[in-house]
């Protein structure tokens, strides 16, 4: 790990053991990719992050890190598959201390990783932001675990039933025909597209927040490609039509007091366009300091 992420302590795994309060968080990265139907470049994300972070004070006039209630551990970087033990024990870790975990990515297909070895019951739903459902049955033809396929992936094994996986911000022009039945009829998940939400802000609100109202524990995944393009311009998949990021923010509001674990992922960039670098590094402040609240 290049840098720790701004305002966090340098924790590494091996003495997590020692860490007893409770109420913390616990950040770490997954640099990684799976076979892609685009150009790579999100295993970068996590340490650039990191990096741009550096460059911020954490401080604005609604949030001041270093003056939180909680403490914040930046755990390192994890092999989503070489290291899965690793964090299939952070998560105990963290349900034993009731603390939250943020994930930096990697591409989509890391939210499969993650989320496989976190704890499950009737009372804990999933919420991911993207312009894409990633609900194919394989992407590109012939592979089946892709950040096209995440969460059909997570849905199959899990068990997970309809009406606890809510896809926000749908309106990719790149959608397989698959993924375009499943979202059309809502027959697997409840799908909130982004045309709705811009038609309707109110109602939109009011869904999510009956939503979240039926569930103990939320998780949260955040793709890049959510956000309309003139905001995130990331290289990675970009979508016209996205969503706005105050648009997200009041989404998340209602969201973040009953979640648990937030990833961002395909924050994908080159050194001469680092605005979604930028952003990024906004969103987490911004998640940190809703989740102060």
């Amino acid at each position: 790990m290049k840098n720790t992420f701004l305002g966090f302590f340098d924790q590494s795994f091996e003495s997590l053991d020692k860490l007893k309060e409770k109420n913390a968080l616990f950040l770490f990265g997954i640099p990684f990719e799976r076979i892609k139907d685009n150009k790579k470049g999100s295993r970068k994300a996590p340490n650039a992050l990191r990096k741009k972070s550096l460059e911020f004070s954490a401080v604005s006039t609604t949030f001041n890190i270093y003056q939180n209630k909680t403490n914040y551990y930046d755990i390192g970087n994890f092999h989503p598959v070489k290291e899965k033990k690793k964090i299939q024990k952070l998560w105990g870790k963290a349900l034993d201390l009731n603390s939250r975990i943020l994930v930096l990515g990697g591409d989509h297909s890391i939210t499969f990783d993650t989320l496989s070895s976190a704890p499950w019951d009737e009372k804990t739903a999933i919420i991911w932001f993207d312009a894409h459902s990633d609900l194919a049955d394989e992407y590109p033809p012939g592979i089946f675990q892709s950040h096209g396929t995440v969460f059909a992936n997570l849905k199959d094994k899990l068990e997970l039933e309809k009406n606890q996986m809510l896809f926000i911000g749908g309106h990719a022009y790149t959608q397989t025909t698959t993924e375009y039945l499943k979202i059309q009829d809502e027959t697997e998940v409840i799908h909130l597209p982004t045309q709705k939400i811009f038609s309707n802000k109110d109602d939109s609100l009011k869904v999510i927040s009956e939503f979240v109202s039926n569930f103990d524990r939320i998780y949260v995944s955040i793709d890049a490609d959510a956000f309309d393009q003139a905001y995130v311009p990331t290289l990675a998949t970009m979508e016209p039509f996205g969503l706005t990021p105050q648009m997200v923010v009041e989404m998340l509001e209602i969201i973040l007091p009953k979640t648990k674990y937030v990833d961002i992922v395909e924050f994908r960039h080159s050194l001469l366009n680092r605005t979604a670098l930028n952003f990024g590094v906004g969103l987490i402040f911004k998640i940190l300091e809703l989740w102060e609240k």
